[in-house]
């Protein structure tokens, strides 16, 4: 998968409702958008919004491995992710994924407070070929969060 995707969205079981009442708020705009997300999630906010998504797999190749690879590869530019607080996030596929993020500086939402704000920014700068935090590289310093 080659692909560019503007923003992932996906959460766990007990968040999947949450993200996609998110996605209902924003729904005009994500609409505008290439969204990839993973299947049990994506299946819920289709429902719920009847926007159309990118499905990725679930399994031990699918879903998180497939969103850090896109977030390492440049082909991803944000992500949120609704997990549940008390539960470990122990799954090497999200750790990927979590790292992934923070290595290439992407925005990575993990609870409903941050999702909506990078979310809003996100939206509200979606003309912007850039919207990433202040690099070393000024030609990608288009919009500050």
């Amino acid at each position: 998968m080659k692909a560019m995707f503007d923003m992932a969205l996906t959460a766990q079981n007990s968040k999947t409702c949450e993200l996609a009442t998110l996605v209902q708020k924003y729904r005009d705009g994500i609409a505008k958008h290439s969204v990839i997300t993973t299947l049990d999630s994506g299946l819920v906010i289709k429902s719920v919004t009847g926007i159309d998504l990118n499905l990725l797999p679930c399994g031990t190749e699918g879903g998180y491995l497939q969103l850090a690879r896109l977030v390492n590869t440049g082909n991803l530019r944000m992500v949120i992710f609704l997990h549940e607080p008390l539960l470990r996030l122990d799954d090497p596929g999200i750790m990927d994924l979590l790292r992934s993020c923070n290595v290439q500086n992407i925005p990575f939402a993990n609870n409903m407070t941050t999702a909506e704000f990078i979310l809003h920014r996100f939206l509200e700068k979606e003309m912007a070929t850039s919207w990433r935090c202040p690099d070393t590289r000024p030609e990608h310093n288009l919009i500050y969060v």
